[in-house]
């Protein structure tokens, strides 16, 4: 009498190979994987991991970074650059500051904690004409506006002005659009201070490079 184990086996084997194509999702602790392969719980990896090449983000897509947990060392968890109101690379603000002195904002505190963020202006113009001298051949000059960022009690603050011009009209109210760049200290690499003696001289040159 034969056996019918060979054959029963074999016809599984084939099924296996025919039906398994289309199992093409893997899920781990999940019994609906949304991709290829999904863990469902935290995964350890102790040998390398190798990632392929991806097309281009099409329009429409958003791009999503994979950040070291700052709590915990072990964790990698998503940094969502599309939620205005999530931790991001970067932030980009506008001040619009309203009716200064004539066209000088000499300290407004933006509040940002300088042990946390680095800011900067990136533009920055101001809404009415401005007048530089009534002294004959005045009116051939030209100031260029004036804006920076300075620490003063913990936080950023910013100066404004068009030096040595004022506005044409001394009553009219005016109003600085000023734009700035925040990055945060713990996702920008931060080098310190570097001291530059001049030597009372015009020009100077770095000892060793910051970046080479």
């Amino acid at each position: 009498m034969k056996s019918s184990f060979a054959p029963a086996l074999i016809l599984f084997i084939c099924l296996l190979l025919v039906t398994a194509p289309a199992f093409t999702q893997v899920g781990i602790n999940t019994t609906n994987p949304r991709t290829t392969l999904e863990v469902a719980g935290n995964a350890e990896i102790t040998g390398s991991l190798s990632i392929g090449n991806y097309d281009p983000l099409a329009d429409g897509e958003a791009s999503t970074f994979l950040i070291q947990d700052e709590n915990d060392n072990e964790e990698i968890k998503t940094l969502d650059v599309s939620n205005p109101t999530g931790a991001a690379l970067a932030y980009v603000q506008e001040y619009i500051i309203t009716n200064p002195d004539q066209d000088w904002v000499r300290d407004f505190d933006t509040g940002v904690d300088a042990s946390e963020f680095v800011l900067i202006t990136i533009s920055s113009y101001f809404d009415l004409e401005l007048n530089t001298s009534s002294s004959s051949g005045a009116e051939d000059n030209s100031s260029l506006p004036y804006t920076a960022t300075f620490i003063s009690g913990g936080t950023w603050h910013i100066i404004a002005d068009y030096p040595m011009v004022a506005n044409l009209d001394p009553s009219a109210t005016g109003t600085w659009t000023i734009s700035t760049l925040i990055f945060s200290k713990d996702l920008s690499k931060q080098l310190g201070s570097i001291d530059i003696p001049m030597l009372n001289s015009t020009t100077g040159s770095a000892v060793t490079p910051i970046l080479d």
